[in-house]
């Protein structure tokens, strides 16, 4: 009997010792997993990472011609413009939208205003920027649910870009200096320079007009020149750049990037365009929205949750199968 006593105790040690190991190895674990999400872009800084949207219909490629005709000499296109406003979509019914505005150092400071909508942009409610340290105007603004948005643009006496995060779908805002750091953004100030999450590259143009983030390593922008360059390693490197007739924004999700172009040939309106984030993919046009602006920098898109916004002049409309119909 003590035999099978001194047995049993033995056992009840032994698995109370392995308990006691596999409780440390989870503690371990779960430190290693929240010092990794510190070093990460915080949260919402990223693109919507659904994985809904819908595939893009592959484009016929044109019959090539034999016939000779005369060539003139084109007319140089216009280059885009950087874009004096931004929309950031949650779902197919919710987003936030931000004018640019401007700063003036030194200046009396009118803050930045925020909108949101619920109801796919029949209404919308306007919340300002409030912060102590001022924000004048809008670089970015990415929202990651309803209640949840930040914006990255001039702020202070200086305009010196600066970070602010709302967790109360705008009742208050908080100057979170620490995530500007961790932020994608293109401040207006320098167009060719991207600053990455933790580190600031060459823009592969001289002057980037939007910005599309999938991650806290891939990201593509539109150069006024209307190329598409992509990364996939933080902007240490960029891909040798798409060309996209009429290009004036870029927004990104699930890995894919839309591209809004107006003057499109057969789109009479706005025509979006996708690919993926591998460099040198192809654009494939998947639709045309009727909603289109001649005014320079005045068409803004984004992309969530299987839907497209398109923001162009006065118009709102969204698109609930990837861009394909309005």
């Amino acid at each position: 009997m003590p035999d099978a006593r001194r047995k049993r105790g033995q056992r009840a040690l032994t698995r109370r010792r392995l308990a006691i190991v596999g409780l440390s190895l989870f503690v371990v674990v779960d430190l290693a997993l929240v010092a990794f999400a510190l070093t990460r872009e915080p949260d919402g800084l990223a693109a919507d990472a659904d994985t809904s949207a819908p595939s893009a219909p592959v484009a016929s490629s044109p019959t090539p011609t034999t016939t000779p005709t005369a060539t003139a000499t084109p007319a140089p296109a216009a280059e885009a413009s950087p874009l004096n406003r931004m929309i950031s979509a949650v779902n197919g019914t919710t987003a936030w939208r931000a004018e640019a505005g401007s700063c003036t150092p030194d200046a009396e400071i009118v803050p930045a205003t925020l909108q949101t909508t619920d109801t796919a942009g029949a209404d919308w409610t306007s919340s300002a920027v409030t912060t102590t340290v001022g924000f004048a105007g809008v670089d970015r603004v990415q929202a990651s649910e309803a209640a949840t948005v930040f914006v990255v643009g001039p702020a202070g006496p200086s305009c010196e870009t600066a970070f602010a995060q709302t967790f109360t779908s705008g009742a208050a805002f908080g100057e979170y200096p620490d995530r500007l750091d961790a932020s994608w953004y293109v401040s207006r100030g320098d167009r060719a320079v991207v600053h990455a999450p933790f580190s600031e590259n060459p823009a592969p143009c001289a002057s980037v007009v939007d910005l599309a983030v999938v991650s806290d390593t891939q990201a593509a922008v539109l150069c006024s020149d209307r190329t598409v360059h992509r990364t996939t390693d933080a902007a240490t490197s960029w891909d040798a750049g798409a060309p996209v007739e009429g290009a004036v924004a870029i927004a990104a999700a699930s890995g894919t990037f839309y591209v809004a172009s107006t003057g499109a040939a057969g789109c009479d309106g706005t025509q979006i365009a996708t690919t993926s984030s591998s460099a040198d993919d192809v654009m494939t046009p998947v639709g045309c929205s009727p909603a289109t602006t001649d005014e320079p920098g005045s068409v803004a898109v984004s992309a969530a949750s299987g839907s497209v916004w398109l923001w162009a002049g006065d118009d709102v409309v969204v698109s609930t199968d990837g861009g394909i119909t309005w």
